[in-house]
């Protein structure tokens, strides 16, 4: 006899994407990354048993409603895989978190949709079978890692194939994808950072992939400046608790090629935010993934953020610190 839920709801953490690496066809492997979660905001999803799929996303600045249906279209294809007979009616509740801003919310939405409809059916899985099904890390394996244990991720990506294209994440919602390998897991330190997500226009889906094509392949002389700063630099940096490190290299990956093709896409406008915050103390300034979300370190983070605030009231601007925990999923 299947027991039947109330309610069950998943609460996941978002990651911050420090930069991808192997964004060129001249070495063994493609793509790559490093990245780590953070512990605030965080994403609430809550679940009812229902004989067909339906998602609503109550967040400001959500789902498209043309990602909506991607999404949807995406978990009944999943019950028919795998003869699943309970769907859901799934609520993503209010959040700071926005879609396509740096915080990885697409791939939560999707683990959790996915961990949520097997749960719901009694299905026994691993969390590769999460992964696999729900067709997210076909870019970056930062997301599919933190969303289960949090921490800092290094991953090399897949092996390098002939004709396989550069894409963002969102462009892989399929359960064949190679999945990136994990090269490195790291406990971080509980040390604050701030969060700052600047009021310019997010970048669509459409936008993003055209980002790739434009701006792909990268020089391997530029790979390897990345490579050097990840593993010599941030990775190093975090296993030793070395503060001093993190924010000389953070700030150095910001110099690299990739990364700074990915930041000139907001122009002089993302620069003057980030000259503020570093004017008020922050030690090193980072963009996550596309953006714009900034991130930073420094040694007085909330008279950082007050001050930013003040000079640039339009910015969401707060306080969270790095994660080790993975998402929590309960059983009402």
């Amino acid at each position: 006899m299947l027991i039947l839920f109330d309610m069950l709801n998943i609460t996941s953490f978002p990651r911050i994407h420090i930069s991808l690496i192997g964004m060129n066809h001249d070495g063994y492997r493609l793509n790559g990354g490093i990245g780590f979660s953070i512990a605030l905001p965080i994403l609430n999803m809550s679940f009812e048993e229902s004989d067909t799929i339906d998602v609503c996303d109550n967040r400001n600045y959500g789902l498209s409603d043309n990602e909506l249906s991607r999404l949807k279209l995406h978990l009944r294809n999943t019950m028919k895989r795998l003869h699943l007979r309970m769907g859901f009616r799934c609520m993503i509740h209010d959040s700071i978190i926005q879609s396509h801003v740096g915080f990885g919310s697409g791939s939560m939405i999707y683990l959790s949709c996915t961990e949520a409809l097997l749960i719901m059916n009694h299905y026994e899985y691993s969390k590769w079978d999460v992964v696999s099904l729900s067709g997210r890390g076909g870019t970056s394996g930062i997301g599919i890692n933190t969303y289960f244990s949090g921490g800092f991720v290094l991953d090399t990506g897949v092996v390098n194939k002939v004709g396989k294209c550069f894409a963002p994440s969102s462009a892989y919602v399929s359960e064949s994808i190679a999945q990136p390998l994990l090269l490195k897991k790291i406990s971080v330190p509980e040390w604050q950072l701030g969060i700052c997500i600047p009021f310019v226009d997010r970048k669509t889906e459409e936008e993003e992939n055209t980002f790739f094509i434009e701006n792909c392949p990268i020089e391997k002389e530029a790979v390897d400046d990345i490579l050097y700063e990840a593993i010599y630099g941030v990775a190093s940096a975090l296993m030793e608790r070395d503060y001093e490190t993190l924010c000389k290299s953070i700030d150095a990956i910001q110099k690299t090629k990739w990364k700074s093709l990915e930041r000139n896409l907001y122009g002089e406008e993302l620069m003057n935010i980030e000259s503020v915050i570093k004017k008020y103390g922050a030690r090193c300034v980072g963009m996550s993934s596309l953006g714009p979300l900034l991130y930073f370190l420094g040694d007085n983070i909330d008279d950082i953020i007050d001050n930013v605030k003040h000079e640039i009231p339009s910015c969401t601007c707060f306080r969270t610190r790095f994660n080790n925990q993975g998402r929590i999923v309960k059983n009402d």
